[in-house]
């Protein structure tokens, strides 16, 4: 792909401003783009890949890795923490709460491993937001709270 003369390489140039152009610096990237375009197309990966400078198949390798970075689809990620603290804490209610609210939304909503935020479980990641000791309620609020694209 060639997308240098895309909105898309501009945007993720802008994004990227700051970062040194380098190998290492690949999941702040991600995270960076993630945080803006809530997934990672292949136009998108080919923009980070042409700007650090990282082949694109070692980019698409890390992106797909990563549970937190798998959204693809273009649709918000609702992320549940299932990890022991969060499960103790009542992670299989935020789920089916959750589950229940994304009927009809543009939401993928997915179990994930540890979310760091052992200290204040059960937490959920929705879009760009954690909550904390997130209950059914805020995370059902907070993912019809998502807005259609």
């Amino acid at each position: 792909m060639d997308t240098q003369d895309s909105a898309v390489y501009t945007d993720v140039v802008a994004l990227l401003q700051g970062l040194p152009r380098d190998r290492a610096q690949l999941l702040p990237a991600l995270w960076r783009v993630v945080e803006h375009y809530q997934a990672l197309t292949p136009e998108v990966i080919d923009a980070v890949s042409q700007s650090l400078g990282v082949p694109y198949a070692e980019v698409y390798g890390v992106a797909s890795f990563y549970t937190l970075f798998d959204n693809v689809t273009g649709q918000t990620p609702v992320h549940i923490c299932t990890d022991v603290l969060c499960a103790l804490q009542g992670a299989q209610g935020l789920q089916e709460a959750a589950e229940a609210a994304a009927v009809g939304m543009p939401v993928s909503v997915r179990e994930s491993a540890c979310l760091g935020q052992c200290d204040y479980a059960p937490a959920a990641w929705i879009g760009a937001h954690i909550i904390r000791r997130a209950t059914p309620e805020a995370v059902a609020a907070a993912v019809k709270a998502v807005r259609h694209e």
